[in-house]
């Protein structure tokens, strides 16, 4: 099988491909980032592939497949490549089935909401707020499900059902994120959303998302901010937030 090709821009920080690359990484695929430079996803060759102008893009040459948009992209790859089921549920489990696609959603819904301007630091706070909100819906959810369940405290609980799934792997790359979107300790992760951290932990320890994150540490710390350079014409830019190290990601 050849490798499938997602698209991604140096430095690696932006969240969205590598949710792709996990979902990959967890079924066992291969598969290989095509770097560009962020300044010029909004042109053409690239645009051909997203006319978006967004990350990621993803090439599938074994079915001569090309799509945009994480959701999409992960949707394709558990419908054809999951026979399995290792990341969803069959038609025996209907309802839970397409549960995992209000959850997917959901997730992909995190960031739409926010239009970053010439106020790049409102911008951040109102995606602070979002973010504790969205978390709380998240914490909500997996204590109901493990009452429902019968779980004791160090169990596993998952957004749907009772195993790990795309819905809940969706989640993991942007989580990541969470240091660097509170530095000055406004969120306390573990303290503030527990079974939130939980879930983020034990996702984290799996040993192909384990893989990618530190794979994407290793490509932070390594190459070039494109995405920065373009950003630096902006008026507000020296306000974005400092990159800081992934959450749950050790030893990076």
């Amino acid at each position: 099988m050849q490798p499938i090709k997602i698209y991604h821009a140096p430095s690696g920080q932006g969240p969205n491909p590598w949710k792709v690359i996990i979902v990959l990484e967890e079924l066992g695929l291969p598969w290989e980032i095509v770097w560009i430079p962020y300044g010029e996803i909004k042109s053409e060759p690239y645009t051909n592939l997203n006319p978006n102008g967004r990350l990621p893009a993803m090439i599938d040459p074994n079915k001569n497949t090309t799509l945009w948009e994480s959701g999409a992209i992960i949707l394709y790859l558990i419908a054809t490549y999951d026979k399995e089921l290792k990341l969803t549920y069959g038609d025996d489990r209907f309802q839970e089935k397409w549960l995992l696609q209000s959850w997917l959603m959901f997730q992909m819904m995190w960031f739409t909401h926010i239009h970053i301007d010439t106020n790049i630091r409102t911008a951040i706070d109102r995606y602070g707020n979002e973010t504790k909100r969205i978390m709380g819906v998240v914490e909500s959810t997996l204590s109901k499900q493990r009452q429902k369940l019968g779980l004791a405290a160090a169990d596993p609980v998952w957004l749907v059902g009772d195993k790990c799934t795309y819905a809940d792997l969706a989640f993991v790359s942007w989580n990541t994120a969470l240091g660097s979107l509170f530095p000055d300790g406004s969120l306390n992760f573990e303290k503030d959303f527990l079974e939130y951290y939980r879930w983020h932990m034990n996702m984290t320890a799996r040993p192909g998302t384990k893989k990618v994150l530190e794979y994407r540490e290793e490509c932070i710390r390594s190459m070039k901010d494109t995405a920065m350079q373009a950003l630096s014409s902006q008026k507000d830019a020296k306000q974005l937030p400092k990159y800081e190290k992934s959450v749950g990601v050790e030893n990076a």
